[in-house]
């Protein structure tokens, strides 16, 4: 919980950098897909390694320690708000979406029903927020096979695994899934000028 709140008083001193406002949406578009690209390389690479190195035990803890501290490092980085956000959530505080990106999820849920495939999508936008212009940008998260041994149905996974996450999150929601349904989404926040 110490991490979580230190992680919280950081992102809320975190220096922000606005987008140029000539920068295109475009060329925003793709700075994001690169972003997000980099966080989900970043967390997978380190999900497979825990998971070969402790197993799932060991991947929650990069969950919850490792991932919050990832999306921070890209964060600082450009001075954009980069996380996580998931159609259920494990952790409230960090993975909660707002109304614009539950919007955008159940978009991203009719256009898979509709045949497009989460790998082709995304989302971004020009959105005004009272006096203030962001760039917002999401690609979905899609459930892997893998991610079912954490995400998925609770009375299938080992005590081992329920006790790891009933002690890590006493709120976890995200659970019950299957193989190709939308987990969340990569999302990024960026001020414009």
């Amino acid at each position: 919980m110490t991490s979580i709140r230190i992680i919280l008083a950081v992102l809320l001193v975190l220096p922000v950098t606005a987008v140029p406002r000539e920068m295109e949406q475009e060329e925003f578009r793709s700075e994001a897909r690169t972003m997000t690209g980099r966080l989900a390389g970043d967390l997978m690479e380190r999900l497979q390694s825990a998971m070969r190195d402790g197993g799932p035990p060991q991947a929650i803890t990069v969950c919850r320690d490792q991932a919050p501290a990832i999306k921070m490092a890209l964060s600082l980085e450009r001075g954009w708000r980069v996380s996580r956000v998931g159609t259920r959530v494990r952790n409230p505080l960090l993975g909660a979406p707002d109304a614009w990106e539950r919007e955008v999820l159940t978009s991203f849920q009719e256009r898979h029903e509709e045949g497009e495939e989460f790998a082709e999508m995304d989302n971004f936008e020009l959105v005004t927020e009272g006096d203030e212009a962001f760039y917002r940008y999401m690609r979905p998260i899609a459930v892997q096979s893998q991610c079912l041994v954490c995400h998925g149905d609770r009375e299938q996974m080992s005590e081992e695994i329920r006790r790891s996450l009933d002690e890590r999150y006493p709120h976890d929601q995200a659970y019950g899934y299957e193989a190709g349904e939308l987990r969340g989404a990569f999302t990024i926040k960026a001020p414009v000028n």
